[in-house]
């Protein structure tokens, strides 16, 4: 495991907890480390990912947790994720959105997935801290695969765009890590546009 990686999944995961609800639905999962960050109130998360070798120890962490949780295996960029709509109250994207080749359908669908005034919460590096993480991946500091699979790196500016394109107005937004890394916590309002 890269050094600075569990430190790097602690911080982002810790900016994402006081702002989760009851029925959470975690996209791009990873190992499901977002279940050791959750609040006794939560009731149930299902994890999502493209990786169908991360569920053994997602199964673990679910043995621990008295949450009820579920893991489905799918790419929300370029797939359509059979859940039913509007059954969550809060969508996490956890250093994915700089991942994905195409960040609008998957805001798409998650715009759908999300309840009315549903809550996106998203974790993404600054484009100053995707150029780090790709520097530190030379070095085994992160995860060289992650560095690989970076598509674009977004300022505020450009996930304002995204959100308000895709029927999202953004609640909350501050950088954290130094400055290389982003929160944005933002509520479903209207429908995306066309």
């Amino acid at each position: 495991m890269p050094l600075l990686t569990p430190r790097l999944t602690q911080a982002r995961l810790s900016r994402v907890k006081p702002f989760v609800g009851k029925k959470i639905l975690d996209v791009g999962c990873g190992h499901g480390e977002l279940l050791d960050f959750l609040p006794p109130t939560t009731e149930s998360v299902v994890f999502l990912d493209r990786n169908k070798e991360r569920l053994p120890k997602i199964r673990q962490r679910l043995a621990k947790s008295a949450i009820q949780g579920e893991f489905l295996l799918g790419e929300v960029d370029k797939q359509v994720i059979h859940l039913p709509q509007e059954s969550f109250d809060t969508v996490v994207m956890a250093a994915l959105i700089e991942h994905l080749k195409s960040p609008e359908w998957a805001l798409k669908q998650v715009h759908q997935l999300l309840k009315p005034g549903g809550r996106l919460i998203i974790t993404t590096p600054t484009p100053l801290g995707g150029r780090l993480h790709r520097i530190g991946s030379f070095f085994f500091l992160t995860h060289r695969e992650a560095a690989d699979e970076h598509e674009r790196f977004l300022s505020l500016r450009s996930l304002k765009t995204l959100m308000d394109r895709n029927g999202f107005v953004i609640e909350r937004y501050e950088r954290f890590l130094f400055g290389l890394n982003q929160l944005l916590v933002a509520r479903k309002q209207s429908s995306p546009a066309s």
